[in-house]
């Protein structure tokens, strides 16, 4: 008789409860190593408006990283919410566990109706320490240390593409967001960022500059739709 055999029917049921417990746990482990890499290291993004076309289109899925924190000019970058929040204990624990276990991909504070609760992708335009000023929605650049101004484009050490905005006959320009506005010099920890879209979108034309600290990630790749990907 083998050890099988003689194996009694309460030893055959605590080895099956075993090896239960044992999948159990290792379906909790894998989850909680997943969610911690798409929380911590890198997840993504749906770009759920049109503020980065053409470079970034609608409904498209990008991946940003939160430990790639070394910001060139040029980089696509995921700005936090722009509106603080006071909140109790129970509320940012809630929000923390909500955010952890779907991958940074629901946020119980996001409010589509009410701006500034959303995080966004934009374009560092403005480094620290730049001299900058805009003209019919170009920006020009003069970087710390040199004397003459190029355009954005000239400057950039990746190329990308924007959407202009051309001004009809008689146009208010006090209305929309700003397409020209004077020499502004950016602090040692600024940055300015701008959407793509540069006809309608908010961004350090109307929010001011950004620091490091309001940059929650990096956008490295777009990966959905497949036909539109693209490295950043």
């Amino acid at each position: 008789m083998n050890r099988k055999q003689m194996a009694t029917p309460y030893q055959m049921k605590k080895a099956k409860q075993r090896k239960v417990f044992l999948i159990f746990l290792y379906a909790v482990f894998l989850f909680a190593f997943i969610n911690t890499i798409l929380t911590y290291i890198i997840f993504p993004v749906r770009q759920t408006s049109l503020s980065m076309i053409p470079d970034v289109q609608q409904e498209s899925v990008v991946m940003v990283s939160p430990v790639a924190s070394k910001y060139e000019r040029s980089d696509i970058v995921l700005i936090g919410k722009r509106v603080s929040e006071e909140k109790g204990l129970f509320d940012r624990f809630c929000e923390l566990f909500i955010s952890f276990f779907t991958g940074r991909q629901v946020f119980v504070s996001e409010d589509s109706s009410f701006p500034g609760t959303k995080q966004k992708l934009r374009r560092i335009v403005g480094m620290p320490g730049d001299t900058i000023y805009m003209r019919d929605y170009v920006m020009y650049v003069k970087p710390k240390g040199t004397r003459h101004f190029l355009t954005e484009f000239e400057i950039t050490p990746k190329t990308y593409n924007v959407t202009f905005f051309t001004a009809p006959a008689g146009w208010d320009s006090s209305l929309g967001v700003k397409g020209s506005f004077d020499e502004i010099v950016l602090a040692d920890d600024e940055y300015f960022v701008l959407g793509d879209n540069r006809k309608s979108t908010d961004d350090s034309r109307l929010w001011g500059v950004v620091t490091k600290d309001d940059i929650d990630a990096k956008a490295l790749f777009c990966y959905l739709p497949f036909k539109n990907f693209k490295l950043y």
